[in-house]
């Protein structure tokens, strides 16, 4: 499945991962993060059970997470958080277990808080 946009009648936008969230599309997978929260106050990811995610696609999670927060509105993810993703949080040493000082000191459920 590629990676698409979706909007739920409760006026949320689910945005599909698609297989790959990597360099190579990180300049759509941008522009589909910013044009969700430019339109919604919530917007939430749903991965491919075998995404392939890099430190790019990692880097544009957190920041719209961040900018999300700083306008009051929610970035999040349905269902559970996908191996490739987990691995890479592991293998790059950016798991937290403290709030984010960016959302309201919050548990980060990109690097370590549960969602």
């Amino acid at each position: 499945m590629p990676m698409n946009s979706s909007v739920r009648e409760s006026g949320e936008i689910i945005i599909t991962s698609g297989a790959r969230l990597t360099i190579e599309n990180a300049a759509n997978f941008a522009l589909l993060v910013s044009e969700a929260l430019d339109a919604s106050d919530v917007v939430a990811i749903e991965f491919e059970p075998e995404v392939e995610i890099d430190i790019t696609g990692l880097q544009i999670l957190c920041s719209a997470c961040k900018s999300a927060a700083q306008n009051g509105k929610v970035f999040s993810y349905h269902g559970l958080q996908p191996p490739a993703l987990a691995d890479l949080i592991a293998s790059s040493g950016t798991g937290r277990h403290a709030g984010c000082k960016h959302n309201n000191n919050s548990s980060c459920i990109w690097f370590g808080g549960a969602n």
